[in-house]
Order: structure tokens, then sequence, then C-alpha cells
């Protein structure tokens, strides 16, 4: 994750303080609250990695943020939408990492559903997955095993089985 990324989590951007950040990290926390939302769970995962990255370099969030103003754009409303229609798909598996959503199960029945959302096919991987559009790997190109995404994240799945929502933790 980038500022620009964690910035777009929240819809944030021009000149920000800790004040502001801690406000936004308060709303979407009231918004995304579990017993509130349906998704969340999954939901608070992207907000508390988003608001600890910023927090860890809060002295340099002015610095650091794009000032293009096609980058900056509400990601956590996307990340909302994609988890929202996820939660309708019977025998999909999805969990939160960072800000990218895996996606795996019964997806076959789903493939048009999962393009039209915005989601792409990790042939390597063998799963589908959402991320901001920005995101770009810089630096360290090795490929990540899913295993591996998991154990720096941590993370706890849903999946909707018989029409009920079933949690799986993977961390």
């Amino acid at each position: 994750m980038n500022f620009q990324e964690a910035l777009n989590v929240f819809g944030l951007s021009g000149e920000l303080t800790e004040i502001d950040v801690k406000q936004a990290y308060k709303k979407s926390a009231l918004k995304y609250h579990p017993d509130r939302n349906s998704i969340g769970a999954e939901m608070m995962k992207a907000v508390n990695h988003a608001y600890n990255f910023l927090m860890k370099n809060i002295d340099r969030i002015n610095e650091w943020q794009s000032t293009d103003p096609s980058s900056q754009y509400n990601y956590g409303e996307k990340l909302e939408s994609v988890l929202t229609a996820l939660i309708t798909m019977e025998g999909v598996f999805f969990e939160v990492t960072g800000n990218w959503i895996w996606i795996s199960g019964n997806t076959k029945p789903h493939k048009e559903e999962l393009k039209n959302i915005g989601c792409k096919w990790a042939r390597k991987k063998k799963l589908w997955n959402y991320h901001p559009e920005e995101h770009k790997c810089l630096g360290n190109r090795r490929e990540h095993s899913m295993d591996e995404i998991r154990e720096k994240y941590g993370t706890s799945g849903l999946q909707k089985s018989k029409g009920r929502l079933q949690v799986e933790n993977r961390a």
C-alpha cells in the first residue's frame, strides 16, 4: 500500500493533518462496524490497514500524496460495492488482505458478474482479485504465495453457503 492508496480508502485529499485522518477513521469505523454492516468485518480490515499505514507515516502524509486529481477517489466506496456484490454470490469465498480482495470457491458460474464489478483473474494464483486501480507493484517483483500474503496481512474470509454467511479465519 502506498500513501495515495491509503488516502483513497478514506476518500481523503488535499492538505491533511493527523486530526483529518483520525476523523475519517472514526467515520469509517462507525459506518462499517460489523454490528451495523454485513460486510463491516471485511471493510474494517482495509480501513484499519490504511489507518495504520497513514498514522505510521503521518509526518510525510502531505509530501507523498499524489497531486493528480484523477488518482484521488473514494476507494472505500468502490471496495464496499464489490464486497456487497460478492456477498450475494453463492459458493464464493472472499478475503480482504490489505486493500486487495482475493476471491475463490465456486466462481465459474459468476465469471461475468466478477468481470462486471472489476475483478481480474490472477492466472498464476488461479484466483480472482480486486484491487485499487492505481496499484502498481514497485520494487520487489517477486511473486508472493497466498500463504505469504495471508501471513503478512492476517485474514479471514466470508463465504455464502446455503443462503448464510460463514466466517473462516486464516490468520
